[in-house]
């Protein structure tokens, strides 16, 4: 069965069915292809839209902080199947992070990621002081080059070492002087 179309071709009526198949799965393929490229670009712009935030947000409360060293530990852990190394640089490096960007204190503290820790200190010969209290309420004073330390799979923090009764509530932890 032909017929003759108004421009002189003339065609099966059959092929006029495959001819509208055929354009349905060029019309897929293409947006297949869209789709692939916009979730191509979207984890590529993710990714960097990720480092710029990294550069330019720095957690600044101390249990956002705490998280964010947590969170960037066990990921390393979850990858390397150990922890990451506890010196300088690597103990931020290993983690992603840049070392200078935590030499300064954050509100008056300084935070080191240390293995499967997160270390939590004041420095000598500065005038700050730091004091959190034990989970009884009672004020603890975080002497010079001591450290409050967060076990990364403990649900507490510990003042000084990590052993039983010396557990804090982070959350109280306050700095004075500087």
């Amino acid at each position: 069965m032909e017929s003759t179309h108004k421009f002189g071709v003339s065609s099966v009526s059959s092929q006029s069915g495959q001819g509208t198949v055929e354009y349905a799965i060029i019309i897929v393929l293409i947006a297949l292809a869209v789709i692939a490229a916009l979730i191509g670009m979207g984890a590529t712009m993710g990714n960097s839209l990720g480092l710029v935030a990294g550069k330019m947000a720095t957690p600044t409360s101390t249990m956002a902080i705490i998280a964010d060293f947590n969170a960037r530990m066990l990921a390393y852990y979850n990858a390397h199947g150990s922890w990451p190394r506890t010196w300088s640089p690597y103990n931020f490096t290993d983690i992603g992070l840049n070392p200078s960007d935590w030499s300064q204190p954050i509100n008056g503290l300084y935070f080191s990621p240390h293995g499967n820790e997160v270390a939590i200190a004041n420095v000598a010969g500065d005038n700050i002081q730091v004091y959190v209290k034990d989970l009884n309420g009672n004020t603890l004073h975080l002497y010079d080059t001591w450290a409050i330390w967060c076990p990364v799979n403990a649900s507490s923090c510990y003042y000084h070492t990590v052993a039983p009764g010396n557990e804090v509530n982070i959350s109280t932890i306050y700095t004075t002087g500087g």
